[in-house]
């Protein structure tokens, strides 16, 4: 008994020391970038391209399908746009969908992802170029001191798209701030449209997560998708030109 018991202290006292003892560091010494260039120089991995096909095909099958027409080219740029205009208006057509008084909606610039789209057929695909992410139509209650904050915010960024909202830029601030025509009132709730992004105080917007907000299961970029399958954009004039939403002070 006393052997085993010396054994087993002996023991102990090994795995106690190698605990103890410090770890071996290892530190990269040496480091080196380099460039490597895909291009059609190198040969395609026929294996693999077969492997891919069938899921190619069904999933051009997908994205070529024309979903509606256009007469006008959508174009972004700032500080307003028809294409900007466009998806804010598709936006707002969604909420009021799901919920009566919704006012206004505003889509941030960035959200926007390619900067021309041509007239003609609007395949499936090249809306989710537009908007390739999945971002969510939210409603927000917004009190008319943060919708003013919220203009300013637009206003610093060389402006944002909006609908149901018009605003002057002026030094980097908005100015003649209407909502449906009218002053914005410190005092009242506006119900406005924006993504889920925004809403959750995505690209800079803290200010915004504080109200009270409906979310929803509507994609933007199928809010999109039902407005040019509307006809919004075939035989309609209103996207042909600016309609001053948003300015700069001359």
């Amino acid at each position: 008994m006393r052997q085993k018991i010396t054994r087993f202290l002996s023991l102990a006292g090994v795995a106690l020391i190698a605990a103890c003892s410090p770890k071996q560091q290892y530190l990269n010494t040496r480091h080196q970038a380099v460039n490597l260039t895909i291009s059609d120089t190198i040969p395609a991995d026929t294996g693999m391209v077969r492997f891919l096909s069938p899921y190619k095909q069904k999933m051009d099958s997908n994205m070529n399908q024309v979903i509606g027409y256009s007469d006008v080219s959508l174009t972004k740029a700032l500080p307003e746009c028809n294409m900007g205009n466009f998806a804010a208006d598709a936006q707002l057509d969604a909420a009021r969908k799901l919920q009566d008084g919704v006012e206004v909606s505003v889509v941030n610039y960035g959200g926007l992802r390619i900067p021309f789209i041509p007239k003609g057929a609007i395949t499936k695909g090249r809306i989710y170029e537009l908007m390739p992410f999945d971002n969510m139509v939210t409603i927000l209650e917004v009190p008319g001191q943060v919708l003013l904050q919220f203009c300013n915010h637009m206003a610093k960024r060389k402006g944002w798209p909006v609908s149901g909202m018009a605003y002057v830029i002026r030094n980097g601030q908005a100015e003649q701030v209407l909502v449906q025509g009218k002053p914005v009132n410190p005092h009242l709730v506006y119900k406005v449209a924006v993504s889920d992004y925004i809403a959750n105080g995505g690209d800079d917007c803290d200010f915004l997560k504080s109200c009270k907000k409906y979310p929803s299961s509507v994609f933007l970029r199928d809010a999109l998708m039902d407005k040019v399958r509307s006809g919004a954009l075939k035989g309609n004039t209103i996207y042909q030109d600016l309609q001053n939403r948003v300015r700069n002070a001359e």
